[in-house]
């Protein structure tokens, strides 16, 4: 119960938003205005911001709506999250149903709960035809474990695909982690087809650390980009494919926001862009190296989206609030910054 315990608080309960009440961000007004638009979460909802307008997705209702991502085309990725598990969803920009990827609730008949599976943070491959995300697949004993350890898996963006207790069907499996720590969590595919990702690992001493590791293919080693004592996690990529934007907490009980550059499969130096916050979660835009990330700096402990002007570049520009400090973001849900 222990170890199940703590895999789902390292795991699922990250995923639990900042309860306060704040205001629904469609009734307020971007306190910046960006080019193109950048959906983000609140409250189970997605929601579009393009310049000076915000609009919600019309989502069917049911379960929590996160982790948007763009296409190519301008449609999204998204996933859908219930109580007991998570599917995943290609919609129009609108909202519109394209397909439903995935259908990981099985708790039917004489089924039971362990049989239900979850998959989180999609991430599109450079080809824009092939989707990787985390899920808990392979079960470790299946029909009688609750664990949750995340692996990473890869599968065509075509056609849907089964999650099952052995594995994806059609899909391609990338890392194995370790054991009762939550595992492998938010892929990064690089131009070079490898992944970048975090990984939860066993210290030895009773805790859990987590370090950017990086795979050049299915088949080969992790290896870890950051050490257990940086407790690095939530990477993203600029589009210039080395540009590295990461989340640090270096044991302390405040965050930085730190960039480096891959050099091959090394890391270079880290540089703290925003030192001493509470922020999770950056992405790029679709072009250029301007960075959006969340953060939690006003009194009442809102989480915003904020923005920092070439973040990658020498001279980064002053981190600014994008949403009202009155509105309160999933934390956890990397805005997608679309050009269109």
């Amino acid at each position: 119960m222990l170890a199940s315990g703590l895999a789902a608080n390292r795991t699922l309960a990250v995923l639990q938003t900042h309860t306060t009440a704040a205001s629904i961000i469609t009734t307020t007004s971007p306190q910046v205005k960006l080019p193109g638009t950048i959906y983000v979460s609140q409250e189970g909802s997605i929601y579009a911001i393009s310049g000076a307008k915000v609009r919600r997705l019309a989502l069917p209702s049911g379960g929590v709506w996160t982790q948007p991502r763009v296409l190519a085309d301008g449609s999204l990725l998204v996933i859908r999250r219930f109580d007991q598990y998570s599917d995943l969803y290609h919609v129009s920009a609108s909202g519109h149903i394209l397909a439903q990827m995935t259908s990981d609730d099985q708790a039917t008949g004489n089924a039971t709960l362990q049989l239900d599976h979850w998959i989180l943070w999609p991430a599109i491959g450079p080809d824009g035809t092939t989707v990787y995300f985390a899920t808990d697949s392979p079960k470790p004993a299946p029909n009688k474990s609750y664990e949750v350890d995340f692996s990473l898996w890869s599968s065509p963006l075509s056609t849907p695909f089964t999650i099952g207790d052995t594995g994806v069907s059609g899909g391609t499996r990338w890392s194995v982690p370790d054991l009762y720590t939550g595992g492998d969590i938010e892929p990064v595919p690089l131009p070079d087809g490898g992944v970048l990702y975090s990984s939860y690992a066993n210290t030895g001493k009773g805790t859990v650390v987590t370090v950017l590791g990086l795979q050049t293919g299915p088949t080969s080693p992790m290896k870890a980009l950051t050490t257990p004592q940086q407790d690095c996690g939530a990477p993203a990529v600029a589009a210039d494919g080395v540009t590295v934007a990461m989340v640090c907490t270096n044991a302390g009980q405040t965050a930085n926001l730190e960039i480096a550059t891959l050099q091959g499969n090394t890391l270079g130096p880290l540089h703290v862009v925003v030192a001493n916050c509470l922020c999770n979660s950056p992405s790029w835009s679709s072009t250029g190296d301007d960075l959006l990330y969340m953060n939690a700096s006003n009194p009442d402990g809102n989480f915003g989206l904020w923005y920092i002007a070439d973040a990658g570049g020498v001279h980064p520009g002053t981190a600014r609030r994008v949403s009202d400090s009155s509105v309160d973001l999933d934390a956890t849900s990397a805005a997608a910054w679309s050009s269109r």
